[in-house]
């Protein structure tokens, strides 16, 4: 997948290799944080600019025990 050439994704592919949500592939083509065109009224996305190499996800930042999000005012850290 890494230096695979340019290639473009749907928004939907896009935001779950990206783990998070179409809005969210939106709003980061609008900043230009993301390269992507338009087709037919549909957004899609180069997968190039998604920076997938080496990116941790969100499973391997989450400590064991915790479902995340919690800004640690539940005890369970």
């Amino acid at each position: 997948m890494c230096g695979a050439g340019t290639s473009f994704v749907p928004i939907a592919e896009a935001a779950q290799l990206l783990e998070t949500t179409e809005m969210r592939v939106l709003m980061m083509l609008k900043k230009n944080e993301l390269q992507g065109k338009m087709e037919d009224e549909a957004w899609f996305v180069d997968r190039s600019s998604l920076n997938l190499c080496d990116k941790p996800k969100a499973a391997d930042i989450v400590k064991p025990g915790c479902g995340g999000g919690c800004g640690g005012g539940c005890g369970g850290h």
